[in-house]
């Protein structure tokens, strides 16, 4: 199956980086479910990996920077994302988030672990980066208050509130819109498990004791579903779906919690309460947003994931249902997405003219594997449905098997997911089957999806895939790492793409700084002029508007082919990739930072140059 979970992610590059095998693997799942731990905890008792073996898979494997806390100021909407005694139970600070994807620091890598569960209590996807463990605990206490004698925290020393900013996208250009939860543990009600999103969440024992059972928001009265009549939720179900389309809200939430459940929005990122009835009462409710979804005929006993698009008060929206089962009840989250006509095209992308324009090339004429790394929320799809979209408009007959379907593409026939249907490979090999010029697939994971886009390729046929990875060369040799055999992998791919998310100066505030980081970044001119956010009303006092990506676009040559057929590390991928002339990202940046557009503190923060350097 393919790794969907962080926790999944990163137990795989374990096993591909040869430190633990699958069935170590398995026997730690067991201990720790056995035991209600962590697995970090049982994988450092049974001595088979340790901090450093985890920091090395983040860093190498899967593109997950290290931050420096010490000059790093979290934003006060994250911040107010997560509570005082959530975070210290966790040890996570929160840095920002950005539709949908909250980044968190951990001081101990063996933390990432737990995230998972985390992100199923916030109902956000949740991204780590690293921090020294020194710098983690003083910003922890920096930023919620040092913890007292007897676990208490002191008053947090918050900044004060930012004026309201306006209404600004937090991507204006890669737009990584999460449409479905993270993926959570799923427990039958029969057999005991640990907890998921019930004990132990701190964000809904504050719900739990803010107002008792019943207590309900403007218009939402929940006291009807005692009735259970049909046409009673149906119209209750249409005014929750008004009423958070009114507050503006990008999510909603049934959160069942020991005797009751909680109808919440997140409105701006933050959880709002709206109301809560008996969990006696839930399924009703639950029912009619399952009718509504089109997703009527799925059991309560089985994991749900439906997308549909729809007018509500006034305004085109896609909806994305997931339902879990948990053994407190059925959570339900809808997300709530504006309708996007079209995706972006490729010159909207923030890459050069010549890089889009092999891109099109590639689209209109090419075959073989067309390869786009990034890694977890880094604008892979993004690129992914401008590429799909170039094809269709090219004439090309395009099959897309997707994780989400963010874009609804009329020339081209997607094909989402769903939890506990069949495999990418199952979908991927019946579009083979099929009269197809592209075959796209948004998310290799497994060996078998690898071998498949291969064969594929192998057939004439273009085949557009996306991979997590922190850029082309560690993408590739994560591939080989998989299992792909080498010299198929080398014949098949043709075109790679790597990419990464970088955060825009706000323009109102930007001023120049002392430019010695600037000064190392590789190929920097003398006197380069650094600038960066100083923090204004306008932006949150984050310093940043925006975002943008930046790009490394390889043809893969000969001797580029050469290095992959003799399943070389990624130096050696690497180096051949810059001998045969590919912009590696890091200069790609510089240019952002020339333009002013990039601080080089924000480029580090991606790219991490000032390692090579020093």
């Amino acid at each position: 199956m393919p790794a969907t979970s962080l926790t999944d992610r990163v137990l795989e590059s374990l096993v591909g980086a040869g430190l633990v095998t699958a069935e170590q693997v398995a026997s730690v799942r067991e201990a720790a479910a056995s035991r209600g731990v962590s697995l970090g905890v049982v994988l450092v008792e049974r001595d088979l990996v340790g901090p450093s073996d985890i920091v090395s898979v983040l860093e190498h494997e899967m593109g997950v920077p290290q931050v420096d806390l010490a000059s790093y100021a979290p934003e006060d909407d994250a911040l107010a994302l997560i509570p005082a005694a959530l975070a210290r139970g966790r040890r996570v600070l929160p840095l920002f988030e950005i539709e949908g994807m909250l980044t968190v620091a951990v001081g101990d890598p063996m933390d990432v672990f737990g995230l998972d569960a985390l992100a199923g209590e916030l109902g956000l996807e949740v991204e780590p980066v690293l921090a020294d463990g020194p710098s983690f605990a003083a910003a922890l206490d920096q930023y919620y208050g040092a913890e007292q004698a007897g676990g208490a925290t002191a008053a947090p020393q918050a900044a004060p509130a930012p004026e309201p900013a306006p209404e600004v996208a937090a991507s204006d250009f890669f737009e990584e819109v999460a449409e479905s939860t993270p993926a959570v543990p799923v427990m039958p009600a029969s057999e005991p498990g640990p907890a998921v999103a019930v004990e132990g969440s701190v964000a809904l024992e504050e719900m739990a004791a803010a107002a008792p059972a019943g207590a309900a928001g403007a218009g939402i009265d929940l006291d009807v579903l005692a009735v259970a009549d049909s046409r009673k939720v149906a119209v209750l179900v249409q005014g929750i779906l008004e009423d958070a389309v009114a507050r503006g809200a990008t999510r909603i939430h049934l959160l069942p919690y020991k005797d009751d459940f909680f109808l919440v929005y997140r409105v701006k990122g933050a959880l709002e309460k709206i109301a809560s009835a008996p969990l006696s009462l839930q399924a009703p409710l639950v029912d009619g947003l399952k009718q509504y979804a089109r997703l009527g005929g799925v059991p309560a006993t089985r994991p749900a994931l439906g997308r549909m698009r729809a007018r509500i008060a006034e305004r085109d929206l896609v909806l994305t249902t997931s339902v879990v089962p948990t053994i407190a009840g059925q959570r339900l989250v809808i997300s709530l997405a504006a309708f996007r006509e079209r995706p972006r095209g490729l010159e909207e992308l923030g890459m050069s003219e010549a890089e889009a324009r092999a891109l099109k090339a590639m689209v209109e004429r090419g075959r073989g594997i067309l390869l786009v790394c990034a890694p977890v929320a880094g604008g892979s799809s993004t690129t992914y449905y401008a590429l799909l979209a170039h094809a269709a408009s090219a004439g090309k007959t395009v099959y897309s098997v997707e994780q989400s379907i963010e874009h609804e593409i009329p020339a081209v026939a997607q094909v989402m997911l769903e939890p506990g249907g069949p495999s990418p490979a199952a979908y991927i090999a019946a579009g083979m089957r099929q009269d197809t010029d592209v075959i796209a697939i948004d998310g290799l994971r497994s060996v078998e999806d690898v071998h498949l886009a291969v064969e594929a390729a192998g057939l004439g046929k273009l085949v557009v895939a996306t991979f997590p990875a922190a850029d082309i060369a560690s993408g590739v040799h994560r591939m080989l790492e998989l299992g792909a055999e080498p010299h198929s992998l080398a014949a098949a791919l043709t075109l790679g793409v790597g990419q990464r998310l970088v955060r825009l100066n706000c323009p109102n505030c930007s001023v120049e700084t002392d430019g010695a980081l600037a000064a190392r970044i590789p190929g920097a001119p003398a006197g380069l002029i650094d600038r960066g956010g100083s923090g204004c009303p306008n932006c949150g006092k984050s310093g940043f508007r925006g975002a943008t990506a930046i790009h490394e676009v390889l043809p893969f040559t000969e001797p580029v082919r050469s290095a992959v057929g003799r399943g070389g590390g990624r130096e050696e991928i690497a180096g051949a990739a810059l001998a045969a002339g590919m912009r590696p990202l890091v200069v790609a940046g510089l240019a952002r930072v020339k333009s002013g557009d990039v601080s080089a503190e924000e480029l580090d923060r991606v790219v991490r140059y000032s390692d090579r350097t020093e």
